[in-house]
């Protein structure tokens, strides 16, 4: 974690709440860099966790799009461990990371530029999630999270949150801050300086979106 052993001892007899919102959400993020923060970055901290002796509760801070793509009724359960939304064979995480070493090793056996890696781990990010269906390699990582975390928590107070497209702050640093321009800002922002005059949409379609502060 980066810090000294006398920092960490006071921090596992003093936090009693824990709320892990670390994450890349970039949706073709390559598969390596995805997989080390979405699923072994939350496994991570769930075994810091359990080395808290006043812990009340750990917060995993997911995404509602863990669920895909459906055009239905999507029940807020718990995913199972090696469950999958195409309903085809069993998803092994383990198999995962080792197609991301393996890729990985291969592609330095072959003296493959920064460029080449890059490319080639956000292609097979995306060709992963979509044959064990979903539709880019952020949900499907933050899925694979989320099945660790319910897998290995044992008694551990576990509450996953999984909000839907977070815009701009409510207050702070200031109103209306973002870091980057992901999802809906390039469109929020064109509007709000009149270049964007108009929207397909229907009058009575709801915009599932949340603010952060």
């Amino acid at each position: 974690m980066g810090i000294n052993s006398e920092l960490k001892d006071e921090m596992c007899r003093e936090i009693d709440i824990i709320v892990n919102s670390a994450a890349t959400t970039r949706f073709d993020e390559r598969y390596d860099t995805a997989t080390r923060t979405n699923v072994l970055g939350a496994m991570n901290v769930l075994k810091f966790s359990k080395q808290c002796s006043k812990l009340m509760m750990l917060l995993h801070v997911s995404t509602a799009y863990v669920c895909g793509e459906k055009e239905e009724l999507i029940l807020e359960k718990p995913l199972n461990y090696g469950e999958m939304l195409n309903g085809s064979s069993h998803l092994d995480i383990d198999v995962e990371q080792k197609l991301v070493e393996k890729a990985l090793k291969d592609l330095q056996d072959r003296n493959a530029t920064e460029k080449e890696v890059t490319l080639a781990m956000r292609v097979l990010g995306i060709e992963r999630a979509r044959l064990h269906g979903w539709p880019n390699t952020y949900s499907f990582t933050k899925s694979m999270g989320e099945m660790l975390l319910g897998h290995l928590k044992e008694d551990l107070q576990l509450i996953i949150l999984r909000p839907t497209i977070i815009l701009s702050t409510y207050k702070e640093p200031f109103p209306g801050w973002i870091e980057g321009m992901r999802t809906m800002d390039t469109f929020i922002v064109g509007y709000g300086k009149g270049k964007q005059k108009l929207a397909m949409g229907g009058r009575e379609t709801i915009t599932d979106v949340m603010i952060w502060s």
